[in-house]
């Protein structure tokens, strides 16, 4: 139960990652610049940790040969689905978000935990994870759809850009669970969590340091230090460190439908809170009683995921 607690406590940062990423793309601009901002904050931060505790920012030569050659790629498909989901925020909102990429992420990460790919630990479907699974469902349909079902002022082509990015987030969350797993395998390969974490952000911020210096657009990365900008936006680089040394971390301890079912709960939990009050610049929407249903179908699917 301890481990799902800190999962859970960490998905409540994931909203407040999302948030502070598309605040600093309003005062920024490009996508791909707010990226580069968010991983060299969290590949620092990393740093700062690995220093902390004694620990070698780069594999030595013997923990690279015993490394498949995925188990680095966890940092570049994170650029992938930081960049997506960032765009998604002001297209979804933020309540779908966070609850598509995360339905994308419960189905996914249960493949992943019957097959036992990516090396992670094997734990075949059972019926009563096929009970949470469509539980799961029924409250994305519930909160997304539902709400949205009957509404004829939206045009066919909007509503059809909007179905798009609905597949996208939920295919983007199906990348986050693999992300989780290629962690987790690098965290064993390596010994460490804090190293596999702090690896795989460098080898990330230096793919894209590369490719802004080609595209001479690097100098657009000193609007965000105007001194209107809010502090809060700075957030998103932390939070993405602790995201992915806590996939490196927990995923081998618990298995990837059990973490990520608990980080349903606190991700859930605060994107609520986030768009009722319209916290951290989220559109400011009244929570309807259909919403909270889907909310508690999902939390009792997080909770049977352990029996």
């Amino acid at each position: 139960m301890g481990f799902l607690t800190i999962a859970l406590l960490m998905g409540m940062l994931v909203p407040i990652q999302t948030a502070a990423n598309a605040r600093m793309r309003t005062s920024i601009g490009p996508v791909w610049v707010v990226t580069l901002i968010s991983f060299m904050v969290s590949s620092l931060l990393l740093a700062v940790i690995s220093a902390i505790m004694g620990i070698s920012l780069l594999p030595s030569a013997a923990q690279i040969a015993n490394t498949p050659w995925w188990g680095w790629t966890g940092g570049i498909i994170a650029l992938c689905t930081i960049t997506i989901t960032t765009c998604l925020f002001r297209a979804l909102g933020q309540l779908q978000t966070t609850i598509l990429p995360l339905l994308g992420q419960l189905l996914f990460s249960l493949i992943i935990d019957h097959f036992g790919l990516f090396g992670s630990m094997r734990i075949p479907i059972s019926a009563m994870r096929m009970l949470t699974l469509l539980l799961l469902v029924a409250g994305v349909l519930s909160v997304v759809v539902i709400p949205n079902w009957g509404k004829g002022k939206t045009s066919h082509t909007a509503s059809r850009h909007t179905q798009l990015w609905q597949l996208s987030a939920i295919i983007t969350g199906g990348l986050m669970a693999s992300i989780g797993a290629i962690y987790g395998r690098l965290g064993l390969c390596l010994g460490s969590a804090v190293q596999a974490s702090t690896t795989s952000f460098f080898i990330a911020t230096i793919v894209m340091v590369i490719a802004g210096v080609g595209r001479d657009k690097l100098g657009r990365m000193g609007m965000a230090f105007k001194k209107e900008n809010p502090w809060w936006m700075w957030l998103g680089g932390v939070c993405g460190a602790i995201a992915v040394f806590g996939n490196a971390w927990l995923i081998p301890q618990i298995g990837a439908g059990a973490f990520f079912m608990a980080l349903l709960l606190g991700q859930i939990s605060l994107s609520l809170l986030m768009e009722k009050y319209g916290w951290l610049g989220s559109a400011q929407k009244q929570i309807s009683y259909v919403q909270l249903i889907g909310v508690i179908l999902m939390m009792a699917g997080v909770a049977l995921i352990r029996i």
